[in-house]
């Protein structure tokens, strides 16, 4: 027979547990909510395999609905809107439709988070070999491209710049 203090988990808490896990409640949440310590709420996850498949489906709906509005976010999105308007003493509904631009420091958070070695913010030197036999082939494929040859290498620091002067000499319009 197991000693110390029997526990204060009741079967009802699943449900509870997995509504609360899909508006966002993380551990504190639980523990305030079931008037537990956290230290309780992480027991009952590792030991009660109901208790821990509940949390885990509520926290997947809660982050997949994240996601979904994250992407939406990042690659621009419509919203429906309603505004009521006061026209002679009598409400009038419209209902209209804005078109919302995709939000730049959303898709730098995807990027960054998706793709953490071509977008975090510190990224490694590159290696000068590597550079140099990137500038051959640049150098070669303009060749094959009937381009005239890049007039000089850019600093790394004045990538701005290089990439103006790059999209200059290919002709394309940023």
């Amino acid at each position: 027979m197991p000693g110390g203090r029997p526990t204060v988990y009741r079967q009802e808490y699943l449900e509870i547990a997995r509504h609360a896990c899909m508006l966002g409640a993380t551990n504190d949440g639980l523990a305030e909510r079931f008037d537990v310590s956290v230290r309780t709420i992480g027991t009952w996850i590792a030991t009660i395999p109901e208790f821990s498949d509940a949390v885990k489906a509520g926290r997947h709906v809660a982050d997949e609905a994240v996601v979904s509005a994250l992407f939406a976010r990042a690659t621009g999105m419509e919203h429906r809107m309603t505004k009521v308007f006061c026209h002679d003493g009598q409400p009038v509904t419209a209902t209209y439709t804005v078109e919302l631009p995709p939000d730049v420091r959303a898709c730098i958070f995807w990027l960054r988070n998706r793709r953490p070695q071509q977008w975090r913010e510190n990224r490694p030197n590159v290696d000068a070999a590597a550079e140099e036999q990137s500038w051959r082939e640049f150098e070669e494929a303009c060749a094959r491209a009937g381009l005239p040859p890049p007039r000089e290498r850019a600093d790394v620091s004045d990538g701005d710049a290089a990439v103006a002067d790059m999209a200059q000499r290919l002709d394309v319009h940023l």
